[in-house]
């Protein structure tokens, strides 16, 4: 292009820019404001399952959750990150539920670890709230998970038919973007643990994943029981792993709702 084909290029292009009618360049993610809620599973009274040495289970989804915390806001400092309970105390499922609809929260992430009656089982799974469980071991896990002694029936308002039918669309999407928070945990801890069982998404009647007004996931990062998984989720370097990749699964998330404004 000579000089002055050049010149009139760039004219063209000024003069679309100033009309108004320049090439459309790509959208910018906007940034929201989004709240995730963190609960770390059992405490208190409730110490949840054990490894072969006694370490409890309310005692490794604290220290997950408090590290997540940190990992998540150094990745997203504009993000609020609550926790349904910050120290060893006890915390009702529906307290759980209450405080995240309360927060507002766009996210709901449980963590948890698992134990099985022969101690042999092993690998990571994700929860998606479901009346059937989707196997014989997912009611199993959820009858652990749910037998706290702390859950609270909740009380249903009767509402006009209108708000029943907006709440069942508001669920059916809360089903879909819990899906591919799950789906995004599973993938993450896969490439994270190559050589680890991946047990998948699954679905589930847990307690504390019912009434939440937003997506809902619970996360079993392991077998606590069993000999070396257990190790592994107590030991500094697997448990870094495992909030290394719940952070880049939180990070996928938000970008896609933020992207969908859903």
């Amino acid at each position: 292009m000579d000089m002055w084909n050049r010149r009139g290029f760039l004219g063209g292009l000024a003069a679309a820019t100033v009309s108004g009618t320049a090439w459309a360049g790509p959208r910018p993610v906007v940034r929201r404001d989004f709240v995730l809620c963190l609960d770390a599973g059992h405490g208190g009274d409730n110490d949840g399952c054990r490894s072969r040495d006694g370490v409890l289970e309310k005692n490794v989804t604290l220290q997950t959750v408090l590290a997540l915390q940190a990992a998540v806001l150094e990745r997203l400092p504009h993000v609020q990150v609550v926790l349904t309970r910050d120290s060893d105390r006890s915390c009702t499922l529906a307290d759980r539920v209450a405080f995240a609809n309360g927060a507002k929260a766009d996210a709901f992430l449980s963590i948890h670890t698992n134990a099985s009656q022969s101690r042999a089982q092993h690998g990571f799974e994700t929860y998606v709230l479901d009346a059937r469980a989707s196997s014989l071991e997912a009611a199993r896990t959820a009858r652990r998970e749910n037998d706290e002694g702390l859950a609270e029936p909740g009380t249903a308002r009767a509402g006009a038919e209108v708000d029943t039918m907006l709440r069942q669309l508001e669920m059916a999407q809360q089903r879909v973007s819990a899906g591919r928070l799950a789906k995004a945990i599973q993938g993450h801890q896969q490439h994270a643990f190559p050589d680890r069982l991946d047990r998948g998404v699954r679905q589930a009647p847990f307690d504390v994943l019912m009434g939440a007004r937003m997506p809902a996931v619970l996360f079993e990062s392991g077998f606590l029981d069993h000999a070396e998984e257990g190790a592994l989720l107590m030991s500094d370097s697997g448990m870094t792993r495992v909030v290394s990749s719940l952070t880049d699964a939180v990070v996928d998330f938000y970008r896609l709702q933020a992207r969908t404004g859903s």
